[in-house]
């Protein structure tokens, strides 16, 4: 599985604008809706990360996360939505995972963690 991601420009639809480099392959992306520089991911491996479009111009054209969730307090399973919460700082968002966990986050204190947790699925049980 690929590691790199693009972001295209439908005016110019024959090179990526922007290169993302993660350090875990993206299962999705969201733009922040207060900056439009500022990009959340979910990774393959559970991890969210923070990505800077304007630090594009220093690198030519490709951009690693400026922030990366620590692995153990992340997803045990890909993340597979991510979503900007709007509000005054503009640096909350809310991931969900197939572990059954919807997991809040603030991109100003990603290294402490999820600032809260609900469990989507506990103790589910098939009887046959």
């Amino acid at each position: 599985m690929p590691k790199a991601s693009y972001i295209w420009n439908l005016n110019n639809p024959n090179s990526p604008e922007i290169g993302l480099e993660p350090t875990s392959p993206l299962c999705t992306l969201a733009f922040s809706q207060k900056n439009s520089d500022l990009i959340v991911g979910g990774s393959y491996n559970g991890s969210i990360c923070f990505f800077d479009r304007r630090d594009s111009k220093n690198t030519g054209g490709s951009i690693r996360p400026t922030l990366t969730s620590v692995l153990e307090k992340s997803h045990a399973d890909p993340v597979y939505d991510v979503y900007w919460i709007t509000g005054k700082s503009g640096t909350e968002c809310v991931s969900t995972s197939t572990d059954g966990r919807l997991l809040w986050w603030d991109q100003r204190n990603l290294e402490a963690g999820p600032t809260e947790e609900l469990k989507l699925i506990e103790n589910f049980s098939v009887n046959g």
